[in-house]
């Protein structure tokens, strides 16, 4: 059975009989390094209980983006905050997104006995990002994500902004535009105050990659994210992760230069990695403005990604899962150019 999301190195690693160590995980779309953190300042997370307002992180947030600390709302990674946005939406009538698409909205809305209805994306773009969103006139709610979740297409705010008239609520799901180079001109953010139907959702795992602390963040009217905050569990938000999060949001500087890091990165690898896999047989490697990206196959890849896995330690996303696509796609998760390499001499042995 695939995976319905990347990461599941523990689930891999015992289906193969091998450590974790063992194992390059590029089902999963996270920086391939990470910051410096205070084991002492963590140590402080752990005894006492979490700030339930989570003030700390707020302001750090909201310095970052010039934002009122009210119009943000820390939360137990990215999902924590769609099920509250789902509860929203739940009410609202028909629910819309793209197809392919992130498999958590669905999720979240499942939650409230509602469910998400999908438009199909064009399988073919090109390399100019950002792109126009055009979506269906029908429906209330649209769930967004950019860049887009798993093409990696990112949606030009041009194009998203007059989706604020139309629809009774937009949820943008921005959880990778923090790592793309010239993003955040694209980011919905800024919009937040003047559009109270607007909920914008970030994610800093990503970024940082601490995936395994779930840190993300909300953005929306500050009435919005009270109603949530009543909804939600008296701690949603663990000692350790607002520690580190005191740690890596300290200052608007620091956030900027950790960002820089990343941006050279994703450019420097991005296009060496598409041109490296554009020249082995039988699979194409579509454009993608981040960290991760589709390849399509002229038949299944179904056994490649199993062989892959088994004869070479590399993961890669099954993308069965993803409504709309299938056997013939697999996503790759960009490392350091190390783990490039092994994931190139895995496809090509594999593919020859």
């Amino acid at each position: 059975m695939q995976s319905v999301h990347g990461g599941d190195l523990a689930r891999a690693a015992k289906r193969l009989g091998v450590p974790p160590g063992q194992l390059l995980d590029a089902s999963a779309s996270l920086v391939p390094f990470m910051p410096r953190l205070s084991w002492r300042n963590l140590q402080r997370g752990l005894r006492d209980y979490p700030d339930r307002s989570q003030s700390s992180v707020r302001k750090g947030l909201a310095a970052i983006h010039q934002l009122d600390p009210q119009s943000l709302l820390p939360g137990n990674g990215a999902a924590e905050l769609f099920t509250w946005a789902a509860r929203d939406a739940s009410a609202l009538g028909l629910n819309v997104s793209a197809s392919p698409c992130f498999a958590d909205y669905q999720r979240a809305l499942a939650c409230w006995d509602a469910s998400l209805n999908g438009f199909p994306l064009r399988l073919s773009w090109d390399e100019v990002f950002p792109q126009r969103f055009a979506p269906p006139q029908q429906g209330s709610v649209l769930w967004i994500c950019n860049p887009h979740n798993p093409t990696g297409q990112l949606w030009s705010r041009e194009s998203l902004e007059p989706l604020l008239h139309q629809f009774e609520l937009v949820i943008c799901d921005e959880a990778f535009l923090s790592l793309v180079p010239h993003g955040e001109s694209q980011s919905l953010i800024p919009l937040v105050a003047d559009h109270s139907n607007l909920v914008v959702v970030r994610s800093l795992t990503k970024l940082y990659a601490i995936a395994g602390l779930r840190l993300g963040y909300a953005v929306a009217h500050p009435d919005r994210l009270a109603r949530w905050a009543a909804w939600r569990d008296p701690w949603p938000v663990n000692g350790i992760a607002l520690a580190a999060a005191d740690q890596l949001l300290s200052s608007s500087e620091r956030y900027q230069k950790w960002c820089q890091r990343v941006h050279h990165w994703l450019e420097r690898e991005g296009a060496w990695m598409q041109q490296r896999v554009s020249e082995l047989p039988g699979i194409t490697p579509m454009p993608s403005a981040v960290n991760f990206f589709l390849i399509r196959g002229q038949q299944s890849l179904v056994s490649l990604r199993e062989r892959v896995e088994r004869h070479h330690g590399v993961l890669l996303r099954d993308c069965r899962s993803f409504e709309g696509l299938g056997e013939n796609w697999l996503r790759i998760g960009l490392q350091d150019r190390r783990g490039n390499r092994r994931i190139l001499k895995a496809l090509k042995q594999e593919l020859h």
